[in-house]
């Protein structure tokens, strides 16, 4: 597979919003892989300052209380970034990933395509890759996209 787009951003908490990236194929391929990568999914270390900023989150927002230090630690080790990955080509969808990982890819060849993305006879025209940010946890969440194709007939990485 030969990579013939790349690239990446850093996002910081509380940003929710949209990012595509828009790649114009060269020509027909055979097989494409879209690779999208990100750091900082979960809390490594549950601070005191972010207690605090939870409880007064609670408090504030939303008009209630965290009862106990247990319920506090278990909301903040269940927060994390939230990004979900959708593709079209020449504006027809193809595929869209939900899973909660911090690398996936989308991939398409005449013999296998990855969970969640629809077939492809061939690849050309424009591809979009959209990013549904839910959620970001962290500042300098760090994030890469990459698009590799293959224009042999059969073979690849992923196959």
């Amino acid at each position: 597979m030969k990579t013939i787009y790349t690239a990446g951003g850093i996002l910081n908490k509380g940003f929710v919003g949209q990012i595509s990236y828009t790649v114009c194929l060269d020509k027909e391929y055979h097989e494409m892989d879209i690779a999208f990568t990100f750091d900082k999914q979960h809390y490594t270390d549950i601070t005191e300052e972010l207690k605090a900023e939870l409880t007064a989150a609670c408090e504030g927002e939303y008009e209630t209380e965290i009862a106990t230090e247990e319920q506090i630690n278990s909301a903040i080790a269940g927060m994390k970034t939230e990004i979900h990955t959708i593709a079209t080509m020449n504006d027809n969808f193809i595929g869209g990933i939900h899973k909660q990982l911090t690398e996936r890819h989308m991939h398409y060849s005449t013999e296998y395509t990855s969970e969640g993305c629809l077939p492809q006879e061939s690849l050309h025209g424009v591809i979009r890759l959209t990013l549904v940010v839910f959620n970001v946890i962290l500042d300098d969440t760090h994030y890469e996209v990459t698009l590799s194709v293959n224009e042999e007939e059969r073979g690849g990485l992923h196959v």
